[in-house]
């Protein structure tokens, strides 16, 4: 976005251009042929469909029902299967020259083949395979970009529109979703080649416009187009009782209605899923539609005297150019390219058949826009909204489901919680009947109380079990069990049971002894259901407090609880039926696991409210799960604990930050609702607020209501009847009183907020072209008051080319009168209004304080969206969203309300009158200048004696850290996701320590989170945070947060990160320090030649390496200079295919190595030490397995040299805490090469502690303190070698190779006796589970002695004395390596290990690992397990915990639903266990003489137990199955 010049004058007069002031009057009636109307497009063109066959579709439509309209128009449409564009254009008969592919989007040059000769035509697609073809900012510049380049190409562009519109998340509204449409509009509509649109599919909204917006417009047979998703425009209509398919069907989508209406030129005699000869009519349709462009144009040139005197201006600004358009040219390098058609050089100037390429199209789409006259809207007889018939629908779509329920209820034996308590009623029935004496009564209790609480806990159960069974359809369906079972007639109480195999839940709440009890459970759960809903509607009361104390008192609990309860109850609150539910909340409250109950309904709950950040329903949760309990507990608000911190969270991403966005969010909501009044004012008011003497213009336009949408000539008729204009705009001339007394003429708009919430009609558009008009022939600027919900959707597609038309008038007002347009948005600000012309890359864009500016409203698009990516204060600092944010005139104490809501929020400094007689000034907008980086706070200053710490760290390295903080007497509070709350470290907190769960599963979900980590930081307000290993730890711009927002960061600082982790950096620092690298090119290579030049150099073997390689593509080791020229090209070709780039570069391929470690601390004095090397050689996958405080092969001469190397880079660039440098050492050169800095503690540090005897964690506490290291010296005593255990077991793949695979699940037994001689750093414990979602370490081990061979042997012996039961290890692997010679003589290299489990007796090792984690375990499976009594059903359970998913990918249909036949080897689902996949099928249950499912055999799915992606434990039911009998 530009921002306005402060200098500057006012253009001269000019005569206004002529073809600008001519399009109005021109576009009427406009035809590509007019010298043959009124004869069809189709008549033209070739491969249309013809006249007769269009209006016979027509009349069938008009006669189908609402479902047979859907099932033969959007379906088809929408279908999954659809073949996308690049296999459309891949399909047709040519050549593609080159392609470009980013997600959804594609463009490709193609040459065509014409039976009059070849032709190149350029395409730009919007690909569904991808985002179902919705893009994002970044895909509408791609596409701008191909634009300009087809066109300076000269190639006729041809777009493919298939798109629900564009992204309106999160993401996409923070980078000015609704300004990269704009800026693609103005491209597309002024592109000066021919361009023809496709609809090959959908084409919905904001995402199809700027491709629709074309000198020719067609769609396929099937394709459909509308403004707005049908979803979408049954939100806006909702109060006219539609359903999104009566929309649809209202509206118009097909492509018959869309042509009658004038939004098509023609439909072609083709689908993309046809395979017939209709394939051809595509291709016929392109050329001819592009010569019919191409021929019109010539007589346009010839007859066009106007478009000659435009040609004649538009080369004198090429050759003459004044300082507007020297400007306008100068974007261009800047990558703002204002100049839209003048061309960067004289060889892409645009010729006049270029301009009349532009000029057409113009008038194309501006004569699908069009208005009448209010006097000319015939009136109804009488006012009357339509009822429809939604509820009926509704009604009767739930009755059915309910219905089909009722038919084949829930068995019982299926819910193990049921059987539990069905089993329980059942003991207490029977006991009721057994004479007791009194001392079993008072060891027992009473048999009588005992079965009214089986009872109630079973009735509770069922109750509840449904409920989350039925989620949204709760209501309605026990409303409708209430009413079935209060009658005894319509169903008639049972007096008994079937057997448990056969027993429904119906046959349980349908006996005698448990109907009336199950009634209330039916009519409390109802109560709750509505409590629920109206605790999360009156969150806001307790935002401010829960995001400033992090705790809500006793008060507040209540406060919102009885609130709510008024809301649900009603004024006359029925006071027994409220005491009656409080005793059941209070029961409810009690359950022993009324967490896992309220996670289960927040799961389904937020999923009905996508607009509500989910982060506020954990806290929805906490407030049922504790802060209810408590309030009810405590007796007054002394007693009373209310601090939030939930220990469940969920798969939530960043939740601590975005629950403070949350809390914020809803005290910004409920302030601008209370502002709404504020901001639906008259146009009048807005006008004269700022001008005088307003000349309003088309007074009486108004909408011609084209497709008759239900209700909308009602809301017209009403308007008209209050004496309301009926249309979005007001337009006309004001005065203006400039800032020096002179008063100025000049054109205004403004949205009428009276009319539709201001909505952007074809009235409007052809309003807001007539002002330009007029405006330039007076030579006026225009100025603009836009609070609009976007285009009006009730007038159906033909709304949607308003956008183009008004962004292609501002361009050419601007562009070829020089003349500004100044826009302010204020009050809601979204949709087609914001993504056309307020945010159009000429005009100088401002907004109001406290505008909502999102591209798309929640009622359009039911999301969650942060008010940062949708308030115009927060987006005032996003670069290109608005010019500067302006005060709101209207509302004097808006910004103060903001500011007690945020205190960081973005404030205006200056006013409307301000900027108005400011941007009048000048035409010529300034570039904004680019955001200065952040500057990081020094470190240093930070630093001070630490009383707290907070560990961001799991695993194995929060147990070191915790230790060693506890150790030094400093607090600490531990961050873990969700499965690491129960883990061995949050068991070593003490009282004065606390946990903090970041929620999530995965580490994306949890540790990799910094606003949630910073957030917590600063709620907790920690002296110092320690980063720990892996996730953020080696992030600079995490390490910049922390410092930045006072935290100090127990680490180097970011800049030192950023040089040592940045690879090209590292390169140049450690050379520039006399450090040496791997030999190689250290860049990228010029030649073949200039690799052979290098290679003979360095000597071979050498790898060819591409810059931007991976997946084991893109790479060779090259063994000679004949190799090297027969390599170079093809690596070069391979690279370029798989990368898009085949630069490469080059290096020595070093065969044999040692994997050398250097441990360094530095402090913030400068003061530098080295504590020792590691050899790490002994690897598997680049994953280290045994680490040594030395190395056998190193020469003492090179050893000092790398502690040399290490201090030199330490002190290049000022690093402070502790780091390792790591070397490669080249066994055959008996050279070391620098290979990576790890800014960070590494997990085999305490191998070095052994024999340094430097307490490096500690030490790293004192350096953040600012303490100083000097008295450290060096030091090696003995010898200490370090294991990693991990849970994995060792297993064949398919070639026979022996592999370790993930084995996570609960530890049934643990020892692990401790010495002095030994440190163990273990997350591994007694009932303690190992997560699926991490890494599988779960134990360190380091050994320390004399020498390397005691330290072998005691390892060994030590390894030996482990046990731990329930899951597999690689101890036994780790005892043989300790007992390998190769090991054990020290003299191998980083291929070892691979080559060692070759040489191992498979199968021995399996075994040997498999019967160290069976012992013990709980959990086996065997042919009787696996039945379900008294049937022929079987159970399928989880072998080992992990992550459960029923599809492939989430697009991906699932692998099996309930009724499907499947064979024992078939794939039924996906377990994921860290970060490894594996199938799952029924015959991977088998092994060796346990057959549980026979092959044999074939299977029915009756239950699919798990959602997708939800986390299971070992043991855990998956699926109920049958065996089927052929």
């Amino acid at each position: 976005m530009a921002t306005v010049s402060e200098s500057g004058s006012t253009p001269a007069t000019l005569k206004a251009d002529p073809l600008f002031i001519e399009a109005e009057r021109t576009s009427a009636g406009f035809s590509l042929f007019p010298d043959q109307d009124p004869v069809p497009l189709s008549e033209h063109l070739q491969g249309l469909v013809d006249e007769r066959r269009i209006q016979s579709r027509l009349k069938a439509i008009q006669k189908l029902s609402v479902d047979e309209y859907i099932e033969q128009t959007v379906l088809p449409a929408q279908h999954s299967k659809r073949p996308s564009a690049k296999s459309i254009v891949a399909g047709l008969n040519g050549i593609i020259i080159n392609s470009k592919e980013s997600g959804p989007f594609y463009s490709a040059e193609v040459d065509l083949v014409h039976p009059r000769g070849n032709r190149r035509i350029c395409f730009i697609c919007q690909e569904r395979t991808s985002a179902n073809g919705s893009w994002m900012p970044e895909h509408h510049e791609m596409a701008r970009q191909a634009i300009r380049q087809y066109s300076d190409m000269s190639r006729p562009i041809v777009y493919l529109i298939d798109t629900p519109g564009a992204d309106a998340g999160e993401l996409a509204n923070t980078h000015n979703q609704a300004h990269s449409i704009s800026r693609l509009i103005t491209e597309s509509t002024n592109v000066d080649v021919p361009t023809v649109g496709i609809i090959i599919g959908v084409g919905y909204s904001g995402g199809a416009i700027p491709l629709a917006a074309s000198n020719v417009l067609l769609s396929v047979r099937d394709g459909i187009f509308n403004t707005i998703q049908p979803q979408g425009l049954q939100s806006i209509a909702r109060k006219f009782n539609l359903s999104w398919q009566e929309c649809a069907k209202a509206v118009g989508v097909s492509p018959e209605e869309l042509y009658t209406l004038g939004c098509l030129d023609g439909i072609i005699d083709y689908s993309p899923v046809d395979k017939d000869e209709r394939q051809h009519n595509l291709q016929l349709a392109i050329f001819s539609a592009i010569e019919a462009v191409e021929n019109a144009s010539v007589e346009f040139v010839r007859s066009s005297k106007n478009l000659r005197e435009h040609y004649d201006r538009h080369l004198a600004r090429r050759l003459s150019p004044g300082a507007h358009e020297q400007f306008l040219v100068s974007t261009s390098g800047l990558g703002y390219d204002l100049d839209l058609g003048l061309g960067r050089t004289p060889t892409t100037q645009s010729n006049i058949f270029g301009l009349c390429y532009r000029y057409m199209r113009y008038l194309s789409v501006r004569g699908r826009v069009h208005s009448i006259s209010s006097s000319d809207y015939g009136r109804l007889s009488k006012m009357t909204l339509p009822k429809g018939d939604l509820n009926t629908r509704l009604q009767l779509e739930k009755d059915a489901a309910f219905q089909n329920w009722l038919n084949d209820p829930d068995k019982v034996i299926y819910d193990d919680e049921l059987v539990k308590v069905w089993k329980n009623f059942n003991s207490k029935r029977e006991d009721l009947n057994s004479e007791r004496n009194a001392v079993t009564r008072l060891l027992l209790g009473e048999p009588k109380e005992k079965y009214e609480l089986a009872v109630k806990a079973l009735t509770f159960e069922i109750a509840f079990s449904l409920y989350n069974r039925w989620k949204n359809s709760a209501g309605h369906n026990f409303r409708t069990l209430i009413d079935l079972l209060s009658n005894d007639d319509a169903y008639p109480l049972s007096a008994g049971w079937p057997e448990l195999n056969r027993l429904n839940v119906m046959d349980v709440v349908g006996h005698e002894e448990l109907r009336t009890v199950f009634l209330q459970q039916c009519n409390d759960i109802l109560i709750f259901d509505a409590l629920y809903d109206n605790v999360i509607e009156n969150l806001a009361s307790i935002a401010k407090e829960a995001m400033e104390t992090q705790s809500l008192s006793r008060a507040s609990v209540q406060a919102l609880l009885q609130g709510s309860l008024s809301r649900v109850l009603g004024d006359d609150r029925d006071i027994q039926k409220e005491a009656k539910f409080e005793q059941w909340l209070k029961f409810f409250l009690g359950q022993g696991r009324l967490g896992e109950l309220m996670q289960k309904i927040e799961q389904w709950k937020s999923i009905g409210k996508p607009e509500m950040n989910d982060s506020l329903f954990v806290i929805l949760t906490y407030y049922f799960e504790k802060l209810l309990p408590a309030y009810y507990n405590s007796a007054n608000e002394s007693s009373f604990k209310g601090t939030i911190n939930p220990f469940r969270i969920g798969r939530r991403k960043d939740f601590w930050n975005r629950l403070t966005m949350g809390y914020r969010d809803l005290l910004i909501q409920q302030l601008l609702k209370s502002e709404k009044p504020v901001n639906k004012r008259s146009p009048e008011d807005v006008i004269n607020h700022f001008f005088s003497d307003f000349k309003e213009m088309d007074a009486d336009k108004t909408s011609p209501n084209p497709v008759n949408f239900p209700g909308f000539r009602q809301a017209i008729e009403q308007a008209l009847e209050n004496n309301i204009r009926a249309c979005g705009l007001v337009t006309g001339l004001a005065t203006l009183k400039t800032t020096s007394g002179e008063e100025r003429r000049v054109g205004v708009a403004a949205s009428n907020m009276l009319f539709q919430a201001g909505a952007f009609d074809m009235a409007s558009g052809e309003k807001f072209c007539h002002l330009l008009v007029e405006c330039a022939r007076k030579n006026l600027p225009v100025v603009c008051f836009i609070s609009s919900g976007g285009m009006q959707t009730k007038e159906g597609a033909s709304a949607l080319f308003s956008m183009a038309v008004v962004n292609d008038r501002i361009t050419r007002f601007i562009r070829d009168n020089e003349l500004p347009v100044i826009m302010f948005g204020y009050g809601d600000c979204t949709g087609g209004a914001q993504a056309s012309f307020v945010t159009h890359p000429l005009v100088q864009t401002y907004y109001f304080s406290g505008t909502n500016m999102p591209f798309a409203g929640q009622m359009v698009v039911p999301s969650y969206l942060p008010s940062t990516s949708t308030l115009s204060n927060y987006l005032s600092s996003v670069d290109g969203s608005m010019v500067e944010l302006v005060k709101h005139p209207f509302s004097d104490e808006l910004d103060n309300k903001l500011k007690e809501i945020d205190s960081a929020i973005p404030l205006p400094a200056i006013s409307v009158e301000a900027v108005i007689n400011r941007a009048l000034s000048s035409v010529m907008p300034v570039l904004a200048s680019e955001t200065e980086s952040v500057e990081e706070v020094d470190p240093r200053s930070l630093m001070a004696p630490l009383t707290q710490v907070l560990v961001h760290a799991r695993g194995c390295t929060a147990v070191k850290l915790i230790r060693k903080a506890q150790e030094s007497d400093l607090s600490v509070v531990l961050v873990a996701s969700d499965p690491d709350m129960t883990s061995v470290p949050a068991k070593m907190l003490r009282e004065q320590d606390k946990l903090v769960c970041l929620g999530g599963n995965t580490s994306d979900e949890s540790y990799l989170n910094a606003q949630s980590v910073l957030k917590v930081a600063e709620h907790e307000e920690v002296s110092a945070l320690h980063p720990g290993i892996g996730f953020l730890s080696e992030n600079p711009n995490f390490a910049s947060l922390c410092v930045n927002n006072g935290i100090n960061f127990i680490g180097p600082s970011a800049n030192s990160m950023m040089t040592m982790g940045n690879k090209s950096n590292a390169i140049q620092t450690v050379q520039a320090n006399n450090v040496p690298v791997v030999p190689g090119s250290h860049g990228i290579l010029a030649s073949c030649e200039q690799a052979i030049n290098i290679a003979n150099d360095i000597g071979y073997p050498v790898l060819l390496k591409a810059v931007h390689g991976g997946g084991g593509k893109g790479i060779q080791v090259v063994r000679s200079r004949e190799e090297m020229l027969k390599f170079y090209g093809m690596v070069s070709s391979e690279a370029r295919a798989a990368f898009g780039n085949g630069d490469l570069y080059l290096e020595k391929f070093v065969t044999s190595m040692r994997h050398i470690e250097v441990q360094l601390l530095r402090d913030s004095h400068g003061n530098s030490r080295v504590l020792g090397i590691r050899d790490c050689s002994v690897q598997r996958n680049n994953q280290k397995v045994v680490e040594e405080s030395g190395s056998t092969m190193l020469p003492e001469e090179l050893k000092q040299k790398v502690f040399g190397y290490t201090l030199a880079i330490a002190d290049a660039v000022d690093y402070t805490g502790a780091g390792t440098v790591e070397f490669i050492y080249n066994l055959e050169a008996n050279e070391v090469y620098f290979m990576e800095m790890n800014t960070r503690l590494q997990v085999e540090h305490p191998v070095t502690e052994a024999t340094s005897g430097v307490d490096i964690v500690k030490t790293q506490f004192d350096i953040a303190a600012g303490g100083s290291i000097e008295a450290i010296e060096r030091k090696e005593t003995g010898y200490a070698i370090e294991v990693r255990v991990t849970a994995e077991k060792i297993a064949l793949d398919s070639e026979g190779v022996m592999q370790l695979v993930p084995n996570p699940g609960v530890i049934t037994h643990c020892e692990m006796p401790e010495r002095d001689d030994v440190e163990i750093i273990s997350i591994a414990d007694t009932d303690i589970e190992i997560s699926p979602f991490y890494d599988s370490l779960i134990a360190q081990i380091i050994m320390r002695g004399k020498d390397r061979n005691d330290v072998i042997e005691k390892l060994y012996q030590y390894l030996d004395s482990v046990v731990i039961e329930g899951i597999a290890t690689n101890i036994s692997l780790l005892k043989r390596i300790l007992r390998d010679e190769t090991f054990n003589g020290g003299t191998y290299d980083t291929n070892y290990l691979p080559g060692f489990m070759a040489s191992l007796d498979a199968q021995e090792l399996i075994d040997e690992t498999n019967a160290a984690a069976s012992s013990g375990a709980v959990t086996e499976f065997d042919s009787e397990s696996i039945k379900v009594a008294g049937s022929n059903e079987l159970k399928v359970y989880a072998a080992s915990s992990g992550v459960f998913y029923t599809a492939a990918a989430p697009s991906d249909p699932d692998f099996v639903k309930p009724g499907d036949i499947v064979k024992a080897g078939q794939v039924l689902a996906l377990m994921e266990a860290m970060k490894m996949f594996a199938q799952l099928s029924l015959s991977s249950f088998n092994s060796g003489d346990k057959i549980l499912y026979p092959t044999d055999k074939r299977y029915r799915i009756e239950r699919v137990n798990n959602s997708n992606g939800q986390q299971v434990s070992k043991g855990d039911l998956l699926f109920i199955i049958s065996v089927v009998d052929d």
